[in-house]
C-alpha cells in the first residue's frame, strides 16, 4: 500500500468513526426505537448541504480520569456543532450525541459550543439546540462544570442579540434544563423528551417520592404546568419540521391573500352576548392571512393565545384574549405567557397585535397567592418596555385592570360590539349608583331602576370610549382586517423615520 493509500484509508476510517459517534451498535438500537440519530436530526432541520462542521474530530484528554472515559474517546466527544441555513437563513446549531456517554458534555464538547455560540454572537445568528443530554459529564470533574458554566453564562448574555431554539429529542436533565429554558423557545418529543433538574432516583432517595419520567419532565407537564415547553411534537420528524417552520414565521413571505379582503366572519363569530363563548382562533383566521397564525404555548395560559401570524405575508405578532377557556380572564399563567411573549416579538422587531375580550382578571384567593400582581405587573412591564408598534382591537369586552391589553397600545381599534369600562358595566352601574338597600320605596326602587338604565344606556357601547378619545376608531367587522393592516404600516413607517 502507498502512502497516499495509507493516508486516504486513514482518513475515510476516520470520517466513518466521527459519524458514528459513540459507534454503529449505539445508533442503530435509536433507529430501532423509532428515533433520530444527531446527525439525522441535524439533516431534518438544516438545508440540504448546508451543514459546516465545527471541531468534527476533537477528542476529550481525560482517559486517566476513569475507566468510562477511556472508553468513551470518540470522535466530537458527544457533541456535533456548526454552522448551516434554514430557508436560507444563517444559523448556528449544536447537537449533543447520546451515543456519547449519554450525551453529557465535557470539557472539550463544552469549549466546541461556547466557540460556536461566540461566532452565532458576533454574527447574531439564530441559535438552535438539539438537545439529548444527561447534562455535565461528571466523570471530568469541576472542571466540565465550569465548562457548562461557560455556556449558560454566554446563553443568558446572547438573549438580547439573537434568537435561542432549543429541541428536546430525549433527556435534558441539570444545566442543560438550566440551558434549555434560559432560550427563547422550548418543544419536546411526547414520550421521549423529558427536562428536569432532579431523576426520579435520586428524587426517591432524597424525598421519599416515587415519580415516573413524565410525572417528573415530561413535555406535557411542562407544557400545561411550568409553561417551559412551548410546543410538543410527536416524533423527531416533527420536532425537526417545527424548528424550521417557526424560523420561517419571523420572515416576510408572498402572500396570495389579499390584504384589501373583506373579513366578513368576524360579525357572524363574535356573539352580541357578553357571556358567550366562542373561538378567537376563528377570529384570527378571518383578520390575518388564511391559515398562518403560528400558535406558541398552546397549553399553557391557555384564556390568552399568542403566537405569528401574517398581513398580507408581513409577521406580526399576535395576542388575543381566548373565551373558550376562563372567559377570556387573565391569570397568572397567561399574564406570564404574554410577557414572555411580548419580550420576545420585541427582540425580533415584529409588530403587536393584540386582540382583546377580556372580562377582567381571574379573582380568588390562589391567584392572589400565586402572584397576580407580580406576574400581572410582568406584563405590564414588557408591554410598556416595547418599542416595536403596539395595535389593539377590542372585539368584544376590555373591562378591568385586564384593560393592559387594550390600553398599551399605541393605536385602538374597537368593533360596533366593543364595550370599555374599569369594570363590568352591570358592576359598574352598582358602584356609580351604590347598592339596592332594604327598605327602599318602590318610588326610590324606580328611580334608581331608571337611573341604572340611563347609565347603560349612556355607557354600554363602542362609542363612548370613542368619544372620550380612548378609542381612536370604530371599524366594521368586515374592515377589521385592512383597518389593522393599515395601522400596523403606518406605525411602522413612523419607528423607521425616528430610527433614521
Amino acid at each position: 500500500m502507498s502512502e497516499r493509500d495509507a493516508l486516504l484509508r486513514e482518513f475515510r476510517e476516520r470520517e466513518l468513526r466521527a459519524d458514528e459517534g459513540g459507534g454503529s451498535a449505539r445508533l442503530a438500537r435509536l433507529t430501532r426505537m423509532g428515533r433520530m440519530t444527531p446527525r439525522e436530526r441535524i439533516a431534518a432541520v438544516l438545508d440540504e448541504g448546508s451543514f459546516v462542521e465545527l471541531e468534527r474530530h476533537v477528542l476529550h484528554d481525560h482517559c486517566g480520569a476513569s475507566e468510562a472515559l477511556a472508553a468513551n474517546r470518540h470522535p466530537g466527544d458527544g457533541a456535533i456543532a456548526g454552522l448551516g441555513k434554514i430557508a436560507g437563513e444563517n444559523v448556528a446549531l449544536y447537537a449533543h450525541d447520546s451515543t456519547v456517554m449519554r450525551g453529557a458534555l465535557g470539557i472539550a464538547a463544552s469549549r466546541k459550543v461556547c466557540r460556536l455560540l461566540d461566532m452565532a454572537s458576533e454574527r447574531k445568528l439564530p441559535v438552535i439546540a438539539l438537545v439529548d443530554c444527561d447534562g455535565v459529564r461528571v466523570e471530568e470533574g469541576t472542571d466540565a462544570i465550569e465548562a457548562y458554566g461557560q455556556i449558560i453564562a454566554r446563553t443568558v448574555r446572547m438573549k438580547a442579540r439573537c434568537l435561542q431554539v432549543t429541541a428536546v429529542f430525549g433527556l435534558c436533565v441539570g444545566a442543560a434544563a438550566y440551558t434549555a429554558t434560559l432560550t427563547d423557545w422550548v418543544a419536546m418529543v411526547d414520550g421521549h423528551g423529558f427536562m428536569f433538574i432532579t431523576g426520579p432516583k435520586v428524587t426517591k432517595v432524597v424525598t421519599g417520592e416515587d415519580v415516573s419520567l413524565t410525572d417528573l419532565g415530561g413535555a406535557a407537564m411542562h407544557a400545561r404546568r411550568t409553561g417551559a415547553c412551548h410546543h410538543i411534537a410527536k416524533d423527531d420528524a416533527s420536532l425537526a419540521a417545527w424548528v424550521r417552520e417557526l424560523l420561517q414565521t419571523r420572515r416576510e413571505q408572498a402572500s396570495s391573500d389579499p390584504i384589501d379582503r373583506a373579513s366578513t366572519l368576524v360579525g357572524d363569530i363574535v356573539p352580541l352576548a357578553q357571556r358567550r363563548a366562542y373561538d378567537m382562533r376563528k377570529v384570527l383566521d378571518d383578520v390575518f392571512d388564511r391559515g398562518t397564525f403560528f400558535e406558541l404555548s398552546a397549553q399553557f395560559g391557555a384564556s390568552l393565545l399568542t403566537g405569528v401570524a401574517r398581513l398580507s405575508g408581513r409577521p406580526v405578532a399576535v395576542l388575543a384574549s381566548q373565551p373558550m377557556v376562563l372567559g377570556g380572564c387573565l391569570n397568572v399563567d397567561a399574564s406570564r405567557k404574554g410577557a414572555h411573549f411580548i419580550e420576545w416579538a420585541n427582540r425580533e422587531h415584529l409588530p403587536i397585535v393584540t386582540l382583546v375580550d377580556v372580562p377582567g382578571y381571574l379573582p380568588g384567593l390562589a391567584q392572589e397567592q400565586g402572584g397576580i400582581v407580580p406576574f400581572g405587573a410582568e406584563l405590564l412591564t414588557a408591554y410598556g418596555n416595547a418599542t416595536v408598534p403596539l395595535v389593539c382591537l377590542v372585539v368584544r369586552k376590555s373591562f378591568g385592570g385586564a384593560s393592559v391589553l387594550s390600553f398599551s397600545a399605541n393605536v385602538r381599534l374597537a368593533l360596533p360590539t366593543a364595550r370599555i369600562a374599569p369594570m363590568g358595566v352591570d358592576a359598574m352601574a352598582e358602584v356609580v349608583l351604590g347598592p339596592d338597600v332594604p327598605g327602599m320605596t318602590e318610588d326610590e326602587r324606580k328611580a334608581r331602576a331608571d337611573r341604572r338604565a340611563d347609565w347603560i344606556l349612556r355607557n354600554d357601547h363602542a362609542w363612548a370610549p370613542a368619544e372620550s378619545g380612548y378609542v381612536d376608531r370604530v371599524v366594521a367587522p368586515e374592515d377589521a382586517r385592512r383597518s389593522l393592516a393599515d395601522v400596523v404600516n403606518a406605525l411602522d413607517d413612523i419607528a423607521v423615520r425616528a430610527q433614521r
